[in-house]
């Protein structure tokens, strides 16, 4: 998990999901807990958009502050997706000043 500021609206977030482990500095337990905690509150019903599909929609986020998940389809129905990425100025580290760690 790290504190992100947006470049262009100068909002602040955080950049947690599923895939953030720990917290640098903290006890494991502790920074999984809290991690566990705010993911809770981000995904809450009031702060949750779902889409439902129709013909012709086109559906865009910004990955720099979106948490986002695919869900189950049905899938004996057509589908085709486009994905398409516009490059930052870095990645979210990078961004921050921080390196990934290595892989174990």
């Amino acid at each position: 998990m790290t504190q992100r500021h947006h470049r262009y609206s100068g909002r602040t977030s955080l950049y947690l999901a599923s895939h953030a482990s720990h917290i640098i500095g903290w006890p494991v337990e502790k920074g999984r807990a809290l991690i566990e905690e705010l993911i809770a509150f981000a995904t809450q019903p009031q702060f949750v958009y779902r889409h439902h599909w129709t013909l012709g929609d086109l559906v865009m986020w910004d990955n720099r502050c979106t948490m986002h998940r695919g869900r189950a389809y049905d899938d004996t129905q057509r589908r085709v997706l486009h994905r398409t990425t516009v490059s930052d100025w870095a990645n979210t580290l990078e961004q921050e000043g921080l390196t990934a760690p290595a892989a174990a």
